[in-house]
């Protein structure tokens, strides 16, 4: 029976140990609206980056624009970044569009990146719509 749980025990501090590794590159990301000014009916692009110590791939990260509308009304853009452009010694980079065609002036909006179902660090920014 001591034998049993030392076992136990030892194969759970492992796992302890083991999870911070395990748990894969530290990601932060930025945003960075470009051009015009939000306006309804206008599609703006926003600029796009992650910082990662491991490797960014295809659909690996989300680009995602959520409004809030006259009335609480939520809506949500979410898609996924394809291609990435790398330069000399750079952080990945693409450019994203967000179209407020059906987003009424006064909204409250915001952008950010994702990686599964978490928000990276650093890559929000709020802007509202004119």
């Amino acid at each position: 029976m001591k034998g049993r749980i030392a076992v136990a025990c030892g194969m759970l501090a492992g796992l302890l140990v083991a999870a911070p590794v395990a748990a894969g590159p530290l990601y932060t990301g930025t945003t960075d609206l470009q051009g015009v000014s939000p306006t309804t009916g206008t599609t703006i692009w926003v600029e796009v980056s992650v910082h990662s110590a491991g490797p960014v791939v295809p659909y690996e990260f989300q680009f995602q624009n959520e409004c809030t509308l006259p009335g609480h009304v939520r809506t949500v853009q979410r898609d996924d970044i394809v291609t990435w452009v790398y330069v000399d010694g750079g952080d990945p980079t693409t450019q994203m569009p967000v179209y407020l065609q059906a987003i009424p002036s006064g909204a409250k909006c915001k952008v950010f990146l994702t990686r599964g179902n978490v928000q990276l660090k650093g890559s929000v920014t709020s802007y509202s719509v004119g």
